[in-house]
């Protein structure tokens, strides 16, 4: 029962972790868009859209997935990947969207297909944690929709406090470029924990 609860209580953090971490990098989008395509209605609506489109694909493929094979160590090296995703952005974002700029235009194709190479990859990949922690919790389908809902509730807590606290604190303390660091750093953290718990975790579901 204690090793239940900590398994719990670890993959719930790691939820309320990788959610801030998401859509904490959904508003450093914006700051990485606004010098080549602005700020408006038109980038944010670009920004949200492949965030929505992300967390879909995600939660697909974490799903069907993790019904293949209930692997935390799985899930981990995707979140390592999307971390190291995340590190290499700003080495080539601006080069990319100079040119981008140049070539395809600030027009909707522009700003949607430059949202799409800077957030789809790596948030996909952060979303696949999400089925794979409610099957490592789901030990009973008569506690199926409490499960649900208890991850879904926790990231998104996290996505609240990551939204506000990205804009209003971490932005104007560290930078947007510092803190991608950061985020990819958080992010290969977690992927990495996952897969030295693989057998801790797997346990949840035996």
């Amino acid at each position: 029962m204690q090793h239940s609860h900590l398994r719990g209580t670890l993959l719930l953090a790691l939820a309320l972790i990788l959610g801030f971490a998401l859509m904490g990098f959904e508003m450093l989008g914006s700051r990485y868009l606004y010098p080549y395509f602005g700020g408006g209605i038109n980038t944010w609506a670009s920004l949200i859209a492949t965030v929505l489109v992300a967390l879909m694909l995600g939660y697909l493929l974490g799903g069907a997935l993790v019904d293949r094979t209930m692997s935390p160590r799985l899930c981990g090296v995707l979140l390592t990947f999307a971390g190291i995703y995340l590190f290499t952005i700003p080495l080539w974002v601006d080069p990319l969207f100079g040119w981008m700029l140049t070539s395809v235009g600030d027009g909707m194709t522009g700003i949607v297909l430059a949202a799409t190479i800077l957030l789809l990859l790596p948030l996909t990949l952060m979303s696949t944690f999400t089925p794979f922690a409610v099957r490592l919790l789901l030990v009973s389908v008569a506690f199926g929709g409490r499960i649900v809902s208890y991850v879904y509730g926790v990231s998104t807590v996290g996505n609240v406090l990551g939204t506000l606290v990205t804009t209003f604190v971490l932005v104007p303390e560290f930078g947007s470029r510092a803190l991608t660091m950061i985020f990819a750093g958080v992010t290969i953290a977690c992927g990495v924990l996952m897969m030295l718990s693989d057998r801790f975790l797997r346990g949840a579901s035996a």
